[in-house]
């Protein structure tokens, strides 16, 4: 086994960032879309309290160019894919690999009836004819499905889309999903073939690994075996987690990725990365970096527990919690530096974003939290930012003012 390379969590905090897109200037235009993709999956979501919605957040907390550029790269030019519960937009060239792009077995628990595959011939002579289509186009009568009942041809469209007949081509004002033909759009996509035992032997359970490793840039053999768990989908034969991090621990042994160890944290957990983010080392030991809001499902929280230890952010998703038992409804993380150094929780309200919780370390630096509060409120579409929260008169005046 390869000795692990030494390290602080200082250093295992940068290098992270760094890779994850958090660490130095924002993204310049130019550089959005490689790095974008080299974030290989975004995960989305709808609520949209703070003026942004999650991956809206996310590209912001990186990115110099407005959110258009991200849904441009969704749906324009596809160089990302919208994919399965939990949705993520994920990069194309792994679809063809990747289990979201197999046939989700979860849709099919119900038989697919004659009379529905009449529906899905007529919704997709529909859509043929007219272009990306969303179930709001259809009238149909109402059947069990969703959380009470759906229409019928919204059945169509989900089991169309499972079986990869039907790609995710944009969405409308109202956040619906618009689906257009999989070979009008993603053509290689048409018919992918399932992995074969062979194909196992051969790699498929590395290329998991390795998608694993590569959206999270830095975990521990559990996380990422519990992330590879994730990308092959719990709801499919033939995995488990168990199973997962047997196939894990094989792969690391085989020389899938890089050690790193963490001299100054209990116990000084083994940490990997992937070979070819090594320049991330060197990245991040010189660059500074701005203060940024993060997304409630920032791809750096995509593994609570690795936030917890190299951040001591214990940081639960709250928007579906009920009321009383939450701190926060959509709660921002906020980063200085490698620092998580409190949490923000905004809304948007006609032209004003108000500040309606804050809590803040002592040795934060107002004036940057200002500068990001009021620049994430601009890109929310506020021209001011106004507060609500019980804080001091110093973070008053950081905060408030002109958005932008």
């Amino acid at each position: 086994m390869t000795i692990p390379r030494p390290a602080s969590a200082s250093e295992l905090r940068r290098f992270l960032l760094d890779r994850q897109g958090l660490w130095g200037p924002f993204w310049p235009e130019a550089d959005a879309t490689a790095r974008a993709v080299d974030l290989a999956m975004w995960q989305i979501d709808s609520i949209r309290i703070t003026g942004l919605r999650n991956q809206e957040i996310a590209w912001a907390a990186r990115s110099a160019s407005a959110p258009s550029h991200f849904y441009d790269l969704l749906y324009g030019q596809s160089a990302l894919v919208e994919t399965h519960y939990p949705i993520f937009a994920t990069r194309r060239d792994w679809l063809g690999h990747i289990s979201e792009s197999l046939a989700d077995p979860a849709t099919f628990r119900k038989p697919i009836t004659k009379r529905l595959k009449r529906v899905m011939a007529e919704v997709e002579e529909y859509i043929r004819a007219n272009g990306p289509t969303g179930p709001g186009s259809f009238k149909s009568r109402r059947i069990v499905g969703g959380f009470n009942t759906i229409k019928e041809t919204t059945r169509a469209l989900e089991v169309m889309f499972a079986q990869r007949k039907l790609v995710v081509a944009g969405r409308d004002r109202n956040f619906q999903r618009l689906f257009d033909l999989t070979e009008r759009r993603l053509p290689e996509l048409v018919a992918p073939s399932a992995p074969r035992a062979a194909d196992w032997r051969q790699g498929y359970e590395t290329f998991i690994t390795r998608s694993a490793l590569h959206v999270l840039k830095l975990a521990t053999a559990e996380q990422i075996a519990q992330r590879a768990h994730h990308h092959y989908g719990p709801w499919r034969p033939g995995g488990g987690i168990k199973y997962w991090r047997q196939a894990v621990t094989q792969a690391l042994d085989q020389g899938a990725a890089r050690p790193v160890q963490a001299l100054d944290l209990p116990e000084q957990p083994v940490y990997w990365y992937l070979p070819e983010d090594e320049a991330g080392w060197s990245a991040a030991a010189s660059a500074d970096a701005p203060t940024r809001l993060l997304a409630p499902l920032d791809h750096l929280l995509y593994s609570r527990p690795r936030a917890k230890e190299l951040f001591d952010l214990d940081y639960k998703f709250e928007a579906y919690t009920p009321a009383h038992k939450r701190r926060f409804y959509f709660a921002l993380p906020v980063l200085q530096g490698e620092r998580v150094v409190g949490m923000v929780d905004g809304k948007l309200d006609g032209k004003t974003w108000w500040l309606r919780r804050l809590d803040l370390a002592e040795d934060a630096d107002a004036d940057q939290l200002g500068l990001a509060i009021r620049r994430f409120a601009g890109l929310a579409g506020a021209e001011r930012v106004g507060v609500r929260a019980r804080i001091s008169q110093r973070l008053k005046d950081a905060v408030r003012g002109k958005a932008g």
